[in-house]
């Protein structure tokens, strides 16, 4: 939508209030994303029509900024070595190589089977929570010996009876199939488009296409390694008792790969029931934590239930790498309240 058509679109909109409502009637636009026809309000259709315009000058303007990225980066190329050349002490250090990573021989898949409970923008924020994981991983002194991003299979959020929330803004894509590409999905295409399909390269990730989750022990799936024990799975979620007390080479430890608001309560362990997985909690715990105690919403992203595992593989302390994975913001100091119900902690 160029900023004309932005202007017709935002001229339009009637400016009569609903008799006794004190507020604007809904207005009907074409969708400048989708281009399917839907209703909203004023207020919505005009934040919606700002977002498309930033997005736009953003597009139009990556080149410049990645140019002043690349001479920022050689300016510091160029102090540095001014600095190696004037100061011997600089230039010992620069010499010492960084130690060689030791992979932790167990593997971490994120489960990103629920692309048909995810708004647009969800899915643009669990994009960015991959970016940050595939980070974490590849700076870590002990990264996992391979990380796995897998797609839609047979078992869709909504066949596990869960139902996207209601939008006239934006469409749901049917019930996932063994055929839906990891490609084709919200996530994927942000993947593929913006970023210009870089996790393609990312070292250490496997993006497996096709099959989903049921595909790393499926012999017959498509994939560039041999299938793994099912008993070797362990899906992690909150929803039960049995607690991990250390991760154990050979396993495959399974992230739900979703950003739902806390919206579906105990989705993981019904995904993880279905498939019949070994379901798995970390150990958030007051005895973890220096007796500190976890707020009501315990929902942790992705990348921070990511960054709590390669914490333990580094330190194998779950203290420590409590401390890396959980913001501040999640605890309270106060050691007198009664430790909070779980109900809420679905991914952890």
């Amino acid at each position: 939508m160029n900023e004309a058509e932005s202007r017709e679109a935002s001229d339009s909109v009637p400016e009569t209030l609903v008799p006794g409502s004190g507020t604007a009637p809904p207005v009907t636009i074409s969708h400048p994303i989708t281009g399917e026809t839907v209703t909203m309000t004023k207020s919505a259709a005009k934040k919606l029509t700002r977002r498309v315009m930033r997005d736009q000058k953003r597009e139009a303007t990556k080149h410049e900024r990645r140019a002043r990225e690349r001479a920022r980066r050689k300016e510091r190329k160029r102090q540095t070595k001014e600095q190696i050349k004037n100061d011997p002490a600089a230039a010992a250090l620069t010499r010492v190589p960084k130690p060689k990573p030791e992979p932790f021989d167990a593997r971490v898949v994120v489960d990103l089977g629920f692309d048909d409970l995810m708004t647009p923008d969800e899915a643009t924020s669990l994009a960015a929570q991959l970016g940050y994981l595939y980070g974490v991983n590849r700076s870590s002194s002990h990264p996992f010996r391979e990380v796995i991003f897998t797609g839609a299979g047979r078992l869709s959020g909504q066949a596990l009876g869960f139902e996207p929330p209601p939008s006239g803004a934006f469409s749901y894509p049917q019930a996932s199939t063994s055929e839906t590409s990891l490609f084709q999905d919200r996530v994927g295409l942000h993947m593929e488009g913006k970023s210009r399909g870089m996790w393609r390269r990312w070292q250490r990730i496997r993006l497996m296409e096709y099959g989903g989750l049921e595909s790393l022990w499926d012999p017959t799936a498509t994939s560039n390694s041999e299938p793994c024990a099912k008993d070797d799975v362990i899906y992690l979620t909150a929803d039960t008792d049995d607690t991990i007390e250390s991760l154990e080479p050979g396993k495959t430890y399974v992230i739900g790969g979703i950003v739902d608001r806390n919206r579906y309560k105990h989705l993981c362990a019904k995904k993880a029931e279905a498939l019949g997985l070994r379901m798995a909690r970390l150990p958030i715990d007051p005895s973890f934590l220096d007796g500190q105690h976890m707020q009501a919403r315990k929902v942790l992203t992705v990348n921070q239930v990511f960054a709590i595992l390669t914490g333990w593989t580094e330190t194998r302390d779950w203290t420590e790498a409590l401390k890396r994975g959980l913001p501040a913001r999640k605890f309270t100091t106060n050691t007198d309240e009664p430790e909070v119900a779980e109900a809420n902690e679905d991914h952890v």
